[in-house]
Formats: C-alpha cells, structure tokens, sequence
C-alpha cells in the first residue's frame, strides 16, 4: 500500500497486488486520489486495473480511469509477438512492453511501457541514478534512484531487494509522491521470467 502526497500533503493512496502461479502473474492496482481546497474536492482521479503476465510477457491489460470526470480505458490483449491496444488508445504495441504499474524492476529494462489509463504505448529511457534514502514502511531506507525520460518523466526507487518502494514526478508544479507504508509480501520474487 503506498500513500499518495501532493506538495507533501496527504491525497489518496494506491493499493497493488500480485499472485503468482507458475509462470503467470496477475495484478491488480487500486488508485484513489483526491486534491481538496478548503475542504472542498477540486480535483479527483480513481484507476481500476488488472494484468496478466506470462514468462514475463503481458498477455493482457484491462483498466478503467476516472481523472476527474474524464473517463478513458485500458484494453491491451497478446496476439502472437505484439499487443493490441483497444482502449482509448486503439493501435499496435510492441510485444516485449512494460506498463505503468512499476511493480517489477525488469520494467526498467523495457524502452515502451503501455499506460494502464488509456492504453497508450509511452517511449521512455531508465538510468541508474545514485541512491537516495526515503521514508518506507518501518522507517528510512537507502533506495537505488532511477530516472525515466521521454513520454513518461517520473523517478523510481527499488530497495536493496528489488523491491518498488515509491516514485516521484511533477504534478501541476506541486511534487507528487507515492512511498510505501505497508508491505504484506514481497513483489520482486513474483516476478514471472521470460521463457
């Protein structure tokens, strides 16, 4: 579970879970976030999404983003060596892609990654950055930085173990944050590898 700031002010949190059986992953992401002024909700956006995953290759995505009052959808499905794509976005994405769910590390060594609001492929580039030592669920922790460029700026940090401990990106000019604060198992190990 990873708490949600904005500008450092508590707004949401977003929820993941992974089961794994033999080679297939599946994964479900829970986001709720909302942005009050004066009490009153000025901004709110909710995501609902699953993944499928077999020996490391995502066999389907389905979400449904609410981004305050805009409605878009995720509709990934595996065809042979490619996905398509038949959400909001609608078109053809390389087979080998990661997603905007950040939970695995192997992601960083993917350059598309497919957004888990609309669908759409993203190009990024991931570099090691340094460490940086953040708040985690039983106090700070020294994480590997990663910095991703291109259609998708956002910072990543994994532990020691390899596990996805928050990420950090600009939001309206205010920094938004999600760190984790429960862990009820490790995801790393989850992982399925390629075939």
């Amino acid at each position: 579970r990873f708490e949600v700031l904005r500008g450092g002010d508590p707004i949401g949190e977003k929820v993941v879970r992974v089961a794994r059986e033999g080679d297939s992953a599946e994964v479900e992401i829970r986001i709720d976030l909302a942005v009050k002024i004066l009490g009153i909700t000025a901004y709110r956006y909710e995501l609902r999404s699953r993944e499928t995953w077999e020996a490391g290759r995502l066999v389907s995505l389905d979400g449904e983003t609410n981004d305050d009052g805009d409605a878009y959808a995720a509709k990934v499905r595996r065809d042979g060596d490619r996905l398509i794509s038949e959400g909001t976005w609608k078109g053809e994405i390389p087979g080998d892609a990661g997603t905007t769910t950040y939970w695995s590390k192997a992601f960083l060594d993917r350059s598309v990654w497919i957004s888990t609001q609309s669908g759409e492929p993203l190009d990024v580039t991931c570099a090691p950055d340094g460490q940086e030592r953040i708040p985690g669920p039983s106090g700070e922790l020294l994480c590997d930085r990663w910095r991703v460029t291109g259609e998708l700026p956002v910072t990543l940090y994994y532990d020691s173990r390899g596990e996805w401990m928050g990420n950090a990106f600009d939001a309206s000019g205010e920094r938004a944050w999600f760190r984790t604060v429960q862990e009820t198992g490790r995801l790393a190990p989850l992982w399925p590898e390629r075939a």
